[in-house]
């Protein structure tokens, strides 16, 4: 079995040294880095699972290390080391994707304890991602036939008091042309052919822009268009056509009133 791999990173060679054997006693294969900028060209050479960094560094901070590895490398944990925490600090951390926040000095169980969450969260992550894209393939094959963007029809489909002209992109609502995106009109095209069903964020983001990506990062993309959604048909919560979150899943549009 493969050693998880785990890089520090930090510009005190004391306090590097001291992560690193840390977590090779632990059973962890280590890479080590002596600021953030030698970070960047070790996530590029290799793969790892955790990314122990500290914040204040001169050539790249852990923040700005944080932010640019999580943009090249989603599934990466990110685990920040500080010693001069402030409560601001640590939420705008946790904002950007760190897993966890600890103070130095760090005790060792408690970087332990703090990556080992960091690989239980990820296998949990992957495992999801994984089930909502076969969920995704399947519905794909037990609806084949369903009107796409991918595969549009020439016929105008009707929801309500929505009207759709696939082949041109164009919607209206009660006979007003609504100015959306192709790709907010393919995401409430979506919505709209499967009324009260809630369809998974990574689904939303296949149907909607074209392309697979992470759950995480489907929620922050579907999110967005979801509210400049909702602002455009200019609908209240509970109303018909509203489109609702469902915590944790995706999104559903309420059905028509009877």
């Amino acid at each position: 079995m493969n050693k998880p791999r785990v890089l520090v990173v930090d510009d005190e060679a004391a306090i590097r040294n001291f992560l690193v054997r840390v977590l090779q006693l632990s059973g962890y294969e280590v890479t080590a880095a002596c600021d953030g900028r030698e970070a960047l060209e070790r996530l590029a050479d290799s793969a790892f699972a955790v990314l122990l960094t500290d914040i204040k560094m001169d050539r790249l901070d852990g923040v700005e290390l944080l932010r640019l590895a999580k943009e090249r490398y989603p599934d990466l944990a990110v685990i920040l080391l500080t010693g001069h925490a402030t409560v601001p600090s640590a939420i705008a951390a946790l904002r950007q994707g760190a897993h966890d926040y600890l103070l130095k000095p760090a005790k060792n169980e408690d970087i332990l304890a703090a990556v080992a969450s960091a690989l239980h969260s990820r296998a949990h992550q992957q495992r999801r991602d994984r089930l909502e894209q076969i969920v995704g393939q399947l519905l794909d094959v037990v609806q084949p036939d369903l009107p796409t963007a991918a595969h549009p029809t020439k016929t105008p489909l009707a929801y309500g008091d929505l009207t759709f002209d696939v082949s041109g992109f164009r919607a209206s609502l009660r006979g007003q042309a609504l100015d959306l995106t192709p790709t907010e009109f393919r995401l409430l095209l979506e919505l709209t052919r499967a009324p009260g069903v809630t369809l998974s964020y990574t689904v939303l983001v296949q149907s909607a822009c074209g392309y697979t990506c992470a759950r995480h990062e489907a929620r922050e993309i579907i999110g967005a268009h979801v509210l400049n959604l909702r602002k455009k048909l200019g609908i209240e919560p509970e109303s018909d056509l509203y489109i609702e979150s469902v915590r944790g899943v995706g999104y559903r549009l309420i059905p028509q009133a009877d």
